[in-house]
């Protein structure tokens, strides 16, 4: 039985490592991935921002004013922002998880009984 005993903590032990080990694991690649992605966001802003500025030339060799090419440009920059602030602003809703809130609301709710009688 003491063999038995020992044996079993050996191996709690070995799983605590193990769990250790992956906890680690998980937390250096996690950081790994938050560095790439902002190397990622800051190439994908310089691409747009490439993009912009070729677009401003294409406008200023049609015969646009440069101010007007990039104030067009940078009005165009910023209707993009608000409809995107308003697609995360729309989708946010369901980040509360409404739904299930009513449910529990619904059935939980004292007045269960008295709207059923209504």
């Amino acid at each position: 039985m003491n063999r038995l005993v020992h044996e079993f903590r050996e191996l709690a032990q070995d799983h605590l490592q193990l769990a250790t080990l992956e906890a680690r694991l998980s937390v250096i690649t996690l950081l790994r991935m938050a560095v790439v992605s902002m190397a990622t966001a800051l190439v994908l802003a310089s691409a747009w921002g490439a993009l912009v500025g070729a677009a401003a030339l294409w406008l200023i060799g049609m015969g646009l004013a440069p101010v007007w090419a990039m104030l067009l440009l940078a009005g165009a920059n910023l209707l993009l922002a608000v409809l995107g602030w308003l697609w995360i602003r729309r989708m946010s809703r369901w980040l509360g998880w409404p739904a299930t809130q009513r449910a529990l609301k619904t059935s939980d709710s004292p007045d269960k009984g008295k709207r059923g009688a209504e």
